[in-house]
């Protein structure tokens, strides 16, 4: 058996593969291919792709493949910047329980009427992804096959990507409770449910929309999120992962301290995706909260509050176990210099960094009279924010003060992420 060499992987790598399935064979011979599945990496360890089961995350921890099925992991030959691969993960994330299609997914070889709709397949989740950051890796990101993907000229193959796997790796993921499994299980009962109320409902964020526009459904899709058990499923990986979350349990567990090592240093050196990817909901349902007091979005909001709270307690017991074994790490969040805005000290290292910035927002202050003004457009009501993600410049000033519309225009801007000043 082999699987991916984790340490050899970016963010944005396309994984193309294939399975010893009759259905694969089937794909494989259509296309004139070697692969017949195709998977974009978001973080550590964690892949989103597109199945018969729908549009999921999965740990590629638990990905396996027998010796003749081939493997290739392809990269952007120029590389991608920052604001490239954030684009990617927030489309991919984004697409989370749509629906599978089969029909679209064989229009892409036998042709037909092509009117895409907003259901997915594995290629086409893949380049619309890179298609939404101004990347066009295929002729049709709507309608291509895996083995287009892999032909395309803007892509190249990372070396040293994949590994053979050993039994004892295979043995010890079979004893492992699989929580994206229960994860992928809670979300498609939550997205059944919520279509049963609105056919056109594809992902999770079509919930929101729903509720927007219709909020006498609130007590309904409250209930929904509850008996689906999309709201508890961290609970149950702290349960069976419980020495994740305690030092002296970290120390005791019978886990081999390579594999401590390895989650530890894992946990520490992912740029903080799953972090913020967490905050950015907090801060996003924060709002939705107060603009409609809805029970649901309540839900929602102490969910990504619990999720940041347990997340930064994962990585302080990391730094702590690693810190016990003789490495030093650096806990700090990030080099930004998080102000508060307004004040002085923020109208000072903001005019040192962007002194055009600082005299455009103190003319706004002026203008309004009030320094609980947001800092783009001079409107309240306001809340403060922090820039967050990697690719923040060391000494930029990365907090502001938003209104709800400019919060609304920069979370649209996919290449940042904002995350409530806690």
């Amino acid at each position: 058996m082999k699987k991916l060499n984790e340490s050899s992987l970016q963010i944005g790598d396309i994984i193309l593969t294939t399975t010893t399935k009759k259905s694969s064979k089937g794909i494989r011979k259509v296309t004139k291919s070697d692969i017949s599945h195709a998977l974009v990496y978001v973080e550590s360890h964690s892949v989103i792709d597109a199945t018969p089961d729908g549009v999921h995350s999965r740990n590629t921890q638990r990905l396996f493949w027998e010796e003749e099925c081939a493997v290739h992991v392809l990269r952007l030959a120029e590389g991608l910047d920052t604001s490239q691969s954030r684009r990617i993960i927030n489309h991919a994330r984004a697409q989370i329980g749509t629906r599978y299609s089969k029909t679209e997914a064989a229009r892409s070889v036998l042709g037909g009427a092509k009117s895409p709709g907003r259901k997915q397949f594995c290629s086409r989740l893949v380049a619309q992804a890179y298609a939404s950051a101004g990347l066009n890796l295929v002729d049709d990101s709507n309608y291509c096959t895996p083995q287009q993907l892999k032909d395309s000229i803007k892509l190249i193959t990372v070396q040293g990507a994949v590994r053979d796997a050993s039994d004892e790796e295979i043995k010890l993921m079979e004893g492992i409770y699989d929580i994206p499994q229960r994860m992928l299980d809670a979300t498609n009962i939550l997205l059944s449910g919520a279509r049963a109320k609105n056919a056109r409902i594809e992902s999770v964020n079509d919930i929101d929309q729903h509720l927007r526009t219709t909020p006498e459904d609130d007590a309904y899709f409250a209930d929904l999120y509850q008996r689906s058990g999309y709201l508890t499923v961290w609970g149950a990986e702290r349960a069976k992962n419980f020495w994740h979350y305690d030092l002296q349990a970290m120390i005791d567990a019978p886990v081999p301290n390579e594999a401590k090592w390895q989650y530890c240093e894992n946990l520490l050196g992912d740029a903080e995706e799953g972090l913020v990817r967490f905050e950015v909901n907090r801060a996003g349902y924060a709002l939705l909260a107060e603009e409609f007091p809805l029970e649901t979005f309540r839900l929602l909001k102490e969910l990504y509050e619990k999720l940041v709270e347990i997340h930064l307690l994962r990585r302080k017991i990391a730094a702590q176990w690693l810190n016990s074994q003789g490495t030093t790490v650096f806990s700090e969040r990030s080099h930004a210099v998080l102000l508060i805005p307004h004040t002085p000290e923020w109208f000072a290292a903001l005019s040192g960094w962007n002194q055009h910035q600082a005299a455009m927002t103190r003319m706004i202050l002026d203008q309004s009279e009030s320094d609980a003004v947001c800092s783009v457009c001079g409107d309240d009501p306001t809340k403060d924010y922090r820039l967050v993600g990697p690719g923040i410049p060391y000494g930029v000033v990365c907090t502001l003060r938003l209104c709800n519309d400019c919060w609304g225009i920069r979370a649209g801007m996919h290449a940042e992420s904002l995350a409530l000043l806690a």
